[in-house]
Order: structure tokens, then sequence, then C-alpha cells
């Protein structure tokens, strides 16, 4: 009897030695595991400042993209320079041809014809196309 008792002792002994080496497998697993949950929390942050700043240039290149837009617009004007009537000097002025300039016409002086939308009288205005 003392014998079986032995033997169930040992037994019971290696089973808690089995029980003890699994349950350090797993808690090496949970640490691999926290490892990485910690990595992936790094890399997450990380993300969220990379979207942070591509937002932020998103926002910066519309902001751009509306003055250049703007800006094309006020090339398409009529009086895209702002020159001012020679008769009552009023801007507003529409655009109705242009020819070389008799002398400079061949290095790219230009005389451009504009009808006031104020006093109705045309203003010759020489331009240099090259600025």
């Amino acid at each position: 009897m003392p014998r079986q008792i032995i033997e169930k002792l040992i037994n019971e002994h290696v089973s808690i030695q089995t029980h003890k080496e699994q349950l350090l497998l797993l808690k090496d697993k949970i640490v691999a595991y926290e490892n990485e949950l910690s990595t992936c929390r790094r890399k997450i942050s990380a993300l969220a400042d990379v979207i942070c700043h591509l937002e932020s240039e998103i926002h910066n290149l519309k902001l751009k993209n509306r003055v250049l837009n703007e800006k094309v617009e006020s090339l398409h004007n009529a009086n895209p320079h702002g020159h001012r009537c020679r008769h009552c000097g009023s801007i507003k002025l529409k655009r109705m041809g242009g020819e070389p300039h008799k002398i400079f016409g061949d290095i790219g002086i230009v005389d451009t014809f504009f009808i006031c939308l104020d006093c109705e009288k045309e203003s010759v205005i020489t331009i240099d196309i090259l600025k």
C-alpha cells in the first residue's frame, strides 16, 4: 500500500510538473503578445501622427489650389493687370484686341485696345508681353 501512495505522489508530482511547464509556456506567450501589443500601439500612434500631418497637408494644398484658381480666373478677366482708362481712370476695361507696336513690335511690345465700361471711350495701352 505504501508503494501505491508513493506512485500516486510521483504521478501527481509529474502532473504538477507538466502543468508548471505548460503555465510557463503560457506565460512566455502572454509576454510575447504583450510586447507585440505594445509595438502595435506605438505603430498606431505613429500612423495617427502621419494621418494628422497628411490632413494638414491636404488642407494647405486645397488653400493653394483655391488661390491658384482665383489667379487663373483673374488672368481670364478682361483687365487682369488693373490697367486704367486714360480718360476717366476707371479700371472697368474690356479688352477689344491688340496689335504689335508700330516701332517695337519686333521685341514683343503690343498696343492693346480697351473700351472703358464707365465712359465708353477707347484706350490704347502699350504692353510688354514678355513680362
